[in-house]
Formats: C-alpha cells, structure tokens, sequence
C-alpha cells in the first residue's frame, strides 16, 4: 500500500511541475535548456515540456489509484503508457 502512496505522491509532484512550466515558469528547467531556447519560442516550449509532465503526472496518479483501489498492480501498465505519451510530447 505504501508504494501506491509513493507513486501517487510523486505523480502530483510531476504533475504540478508540468503545471507550473506551462503556466510560463522556465525556471524550473535546467540552465542548458532556458539557453538554448530563443525567446520567441519560450511560450511554446514550456506548453510542450508542461503538457508532456503533466500527462506522466496523471498517468502515475490514475495508475496507483486504481492498483490501489482494486488491489491489482495490473493497472500499472498506465503508467508506462502515459510515461511513453508524456516522453514523446516533451
């Protein structure tokens, strides 16, 4: 049951990062990413890098929720799913 807890908590931890970066905080990227990115794309970049967490965020929470509501880790095929999804996003 812990290790639900665990994925959950860290599910809304990514997920409020990815929210916090597509609501235009570039600072939370690291340095090498905010230099490389012109400042007409920064707006863009940080919609794309914020959808991408914010779909690994709720995969992760939608997964351990459902492991641990029905007492089945088969759920946790959605977490890899939504990693896949929010890695190809990024």
């Amino acid at each position: 049951m812990i290790k639900y807890f665990m994925i959950s908590l860290i599910g809304i931890i990514v997920f409020m990062n990815g929210y916090c970066i597509k609501k235009g905080n570039i600072g939370l990227l690291h340095l090498h990413n905010r230099i490389m990115i012109l400042n007409e794309d920064k707006d863009s970049y940080c919609r794309m890098i914020g959808r991408g967490l914010m779909i690994m965020g709720l995969g992760a929470l939608i997964s351990s929720l459902l492991s641990a509501c029905l007492n089945n880790e088969n759920y946790l095929f959605i977490l890899l799913a939504s990693s896949a999804i929010g890695v190809t996003m990024c």
